[in-house]
């Protein structure tokens, strides 16, 4: 039996309908759809009352629960949601027999490990904070009750459905405009939705052993390659003196005005910060996660498969 939280979301719309080709599911999730089985939180006392009826099952996890929103909320609600929850689901799991725990944190949680949680937390820093405390909590927990962990960390996902809260889709859209390329020469990195899922389901039939893996593409892209390549056209390639300067300028002024209705303007200073920011993650200083499997199994490099996703529109 496969229990997927978070079944509802962008990540577990995909994968659940791969998971049923090899085994019994069952998705949990807050917001019902065709892919969730039981709507209720993962801290519900709800849930805990379903539960009972598996402890005849061996159950493998795959974790996907978490906030899903990154403007507008309190560090006190990310904690909520990112900790407090997961630490009541935990507890609902002790009387079953768990085989595997797949938790699929982020590339974020890497930068939570140097920001301390606290209630006056910014938004993203928040969501960093918090899903390293989650990812703690889960690896106490599997060690406790000697449970296999798989732990993921994506990065930006992406796949062919065009949607607006991606960064690939904002990228998309902003590229069908631009009369030239803003040269931002800083590496990004994605994890491929399709490919991600294929991992998990690897995970899931044995093929790979447990243990923690980065799970992006590559090789990583600079910002003015990957909008090059998804724009399709030959763009001229532009140097914008103070590009950063000027995009936090007008971050700052959105922000204000967004905060007053709390309405997500899209750019915000936080967001430029990381738009300038290298994540390609080489430098992660952990030797426990592997940063080089996934790359390895794949067989297409991010540039390719930017440049298909382009042809399928």
């Amino acid at each position: 039996m496969i229990l997927i939280t978070g079944s509802s979301g962008y990540v577990g719309s995909d994968l659940v309908p791969r998971l049923r080709a090899i085994g019994q599911v069952l998705g949990i999730d807050i917001s019902p759809s065709q892919n969730t089985d039981i709507v209720a939180g993962i801290e519900t006392a709800e849930l805990k009352m379903a539960l009972k009826d598996l402890a005849c099952y061996e159950l493998n996890i795959v974790n996907l629960a978490a906030a899903r929103f990154d403007f507008g909320a309190t560090a006190q609600e990310y904690f909520n949601l990112n900790v407090k929850c997961h630490e009541l689901f935990l507890d609902s799991l002790c009387e079953f027999k768990i085989k595997n725990f797949i938790h699929v944190s982020s590339v974020a949680s890497f930068d939570g490990r140097e920001i301390p949680y606290s209630e006056g937390l910014e938004c993203d820093d928040a969501y960093r904070s918090t899903k390293y405390l989650q990812e703690l909590l889960v690896k106490e927990w599997c060690q406790e009750n000697g449970v296999n962990l798989t732990i993921l960390y994506p990065s930006a996902i992406f796949s062919e459905d065009t949607r607006s809260d991606t960064n690939i889709g904002k990228m998309q859209t902003l590229s069908r405009y631009l009369p030239f390329v803003p040269e931002i020469d800083v590496h990004k990195s994605l994890t491929y939705l399709p490919k991600f899922s294929a991992f998990i389901g690897d995970v899931l039939k044995d093929k790979l052993s447990s243990g923690q893996y980065l799970t992006i593409e590559q090789p990583t892209l600079t910002v003015s390659e990957m909008i090059r390549i998804l724009s399709g056209r030959s763009l001229r390639l532009l140097r914008v003196p103070g590009l950063r300067a000027l995009l936090t300028m007008a971050a700052r002024f959105l922000y204000t005005v967004g905060w007053f209705g709390r309405v997500d303007m899209k750019l915000t200073p936080n967001r430029v910060k990381k738009l300038f920011s290298d994540t390609t993650y080489a430098d992660v200083e952990d030797d426990q996660v592997d940063r080089i499997f996934y790359t390895n199994t794949q067989k297409e490099p991010l540039a390719d498969i930017l440049a298909n996703f382009k042809k399928k529109e």
